[in-house]
């Protein structure tokens, strides 16, 4: 059973079937009509703009067609960024796995939070199926980035079915502890998750009402060695924000956000309408106790666990802004990345900090999607699903 992380599900207008992540051609349009939302704090979610529609994971073919390709309509060179489970999924094809029998996809709406129970409940469905379907043999997962953090959600609502059904589980290039540095980037200026025709104002403006997202933050908790971290001059001083139990509350990055965004705004796509989108207390509160929630994972001594990792790759680390007048300049101030070492967005700090009991791990020398192609990846999974580690 795969999991895929954060953008890494096709998503589709609810009532028409229409692909509108990930798409290359008119992306902004479609991404700010369908992609934006607003927090509902009373169901936990993230909802449709007044009058736009809802998206829902593409789940055809077993879950595999919302994860194998995300847009069929480009091709190389771009194919790799849209298709990195595609490999994983053919070497398994060629070794006898049949979709639907013994593959499966848990595609997810990656704006929600990581345990919003819709996705939970997919999860658990689909286990049962492919225990089902493999007449009572044990499920492997196969996760990649956040989905790694769906799995420790879903291990911890269902801790039985867990030691019950699944034999194995290997993650790839998982943030742990948090995605460091470039998410920061998120909060500040937007990132765009490498779609490069989005621009990073319209990233910005799904950032701020998604839980997934906020969830992303490096973990407060953690004893961080190396913590992530926003500096910038003010009258003459250089103020850090960043975490950690040693870190004063007015010096955590959570402030610079607050007073960065208060007079963030959205304007509502084909209308007038106006909403303020500061950072959202509400979501901040949700990922603290999501976070907080698989912190301290409970792995039944039954489950292999293993876990691969990037290296060699600069990822941020901390963003340093020379002299600030305002709060509002960092969100068009130009800064300079210190860079640490991982996989580009995940730091090795944070993606080995799984807090389990690891059968075998591997660090492979690829960036944080493209690892799930790499041969070495590749060779690691087949290995750790035949138990010959």
């Amino acid at each position: 059973v795969f999991v895929p992380g954060i953008g890494g599900s096709v998503l589709v207008d609810k009532p028409s079937g229409l692909r509108v992540w990930i798409r290359f051609y008119e992306a902004a349009w479609y991404f700010q009509r369908f992609m934006w939302g607003t927090f509902n704090a009373s169901e936990g979610s993230m909802d449709p703009l007044p009058g736009q529609r809802a998206v829902e994971p593409l789940l055809s073919g077993y879950g595999l067609d919302g994860i194998r390709n995300l847009d069929p309509s480009v091709h190389w060179p771009i194919y790799d960024y849209v298709s990195y489970f595609d490999a994983a999924i053919k070497i398994l094809e060629d070794r006898g796995w049949i979709a639907g029998r013994t593959l499966f996809g848990v595609p997810w709406d990656w704006r929600q939070s990581m345990c919003w129970p819709p996705t939970i409940e997919r999860l658990r469905e689909t286990i049962v199926q492919a225990q089902y379907m493999s007449e009572g043999r044990k499920v492997s997962l196969v996760t990649h980035s956040m989905g790694g953090l769906v799995a420790k959600c879903f291990m911890a609502k269902y801790p039985e079915l867990f030691e019950s059904a699944v034999e194995a589980w290997i993650t790839v290039s998982c943030p742990h502890q948090g995605a460091g540095g470039k998410i920061f980037m998120e909060f500040l200026q937007g990132y765009n998750l490498g779609n490069i025709v989005i621009g990073y104002e319209d990233a910005k403006r799904l950032a701020l009402e998604s839980p997934a997202v906020y969830e992303l933050l490096p973990q407060e908790t953690f004893p961080w060695k190396n913590p992530p971290y926003v500096s910038l001059k003010h009258n003459g001083t250089t103020y850090t924000f960043t975490t950690g139990a040693s870190c004063p509350a007015d010096r955590q990055y959570s402030r610079c956000f607050r007073e960065v965004n208060k007079g963030h705004n959205l304007t509502v796509p084909d209308s007038t309408l106006t909403l303020a989108e500061p950072f959202n207390e509400n979501v901040w509160k949700l990922s603290q106790e999501t976070r907080g929630a698989v912190y301290q994972p409970q792995l039944p001594d039954s489950v292999r666990y293993y876990n691969v990792y990037g290296v060699n790759q600069p990822t941020p680390h901390g963003l340093e802004f020379g002299v600030i007048n305002g709060w509002e300049e960092l969100e068009t101030a130009k800064y300079s990345i210190v860079m640490t070492d991982g996989d580009g967005t995940v730091p090795i700090e944070s993606s080995v900090a799984h807090n389990m009991k690891a059968k075998a791990s591997k660090a492979v020398a690829g960036e944080h999607t493209h690892l799930m192609m790499q041969e070495e990846t590749l060779e690691f999974m087949l290995q750790a699903l035949y138990d010959r580690l």
